[in-house]
């Protein structure tokens, strides 16, 4: 199946449903299923999947805890519920003290209380979560993985919730971060798993820019599957 470039990430949501359809036994619905999806990227990945397959889904609020002097890249990730997860082997190759770390989790906690309203997302995060999660089949998505660090984020605060399933269903992602992760989930579903030690999701679209917080607003409102 050639599916490379996707022509947008909506479209690539689309392709997801559909290869998860023509290549696996799983059979979702509202009523035992819920998607979950990492913004600013995952929300019109999300919209072309749900819209398919005529699901509702949920943003899952995950922030990237930046490496002070190096923001487009970070050595770990933090949730909601204040879940973090460190990268140990990245940051015992940096020069950062544990003053440097803690200032930077912190600065991320805030930037999730941030998002967390700009997105009208409950502050009862805890209490929508025991609803809607213990007993069914959880998907969680994002327009593609790198290091999977804040999806690891993510699967370990869903987790906590009790879900009958998890699966990861992404566009695109390198082989040893799909190995990584599937080892803590059921299954990751991804139709372009790239072999390379250099990666970029970008290279996964023909029509690749950074979605504004304000366009991935304007997607939620209008959705008939967004659950907010």
């Amino acid at each position: 199946m050639s599916i490379i470039p996707y022509e947008s990430r909506y479209k690539a949501g689309e392709i997801l449903a559909d290869y998860l359809q023509e290549n696996y036994s799983i059979e979702l619905d509202n009523s035992n299923s819920i998607v979950f999806t990492i913004p600013n990227g995952g929300v019109p990945v999300a919209e072309g999947f749900c819209n398919t397959l005529n699901i509702n889904y949920f943003l899952i609020i995950v922030r990237k805890i930046k490496i002070p002097y190096n923001p487009e890249a970070g050595f770990g990730s933090i949730t909601t519920d204040g879940t973090i997860l460190l990268n140990k082997q990245l940051l015992s190759s940096i020069r950062l003290d544990s003053k440097a770390i803690e200032k930077s989790i912190e600065i991320t906690k805030t930037e999730i209380r941030e998002r967390m309203d700009f997105y009208s997302v409950t502050q009862n995060i805890d209490k929508l979560y025991n609803i809607n999660v213990p007993g069914k089949i959880v998907c969680m998505m994002d327009d593609g993985l790198a290091s999977g660090y804040t999806m690891r984020a993510g699967i370990k605060m869903i987790q906590k919730y009790r879900p009958k399933n998890v699966f990861i269903i992404v566009p695109t992602a390198p082989f040893h971060t799909v190995e990584s992760i599937k080892e803590n989930v059921d299954e990751v579903i991804c139709p372009n798993v790239r072999k390379t030690n250099w990666f970029a999701v970008a290279d996964a679209y023909k029509h690749w820019y950074d979605l504004q917080d304000s366009e991935v607003l304007n997607i939620i409102k209008k959705s008939k599957h967004y659950l907010g």
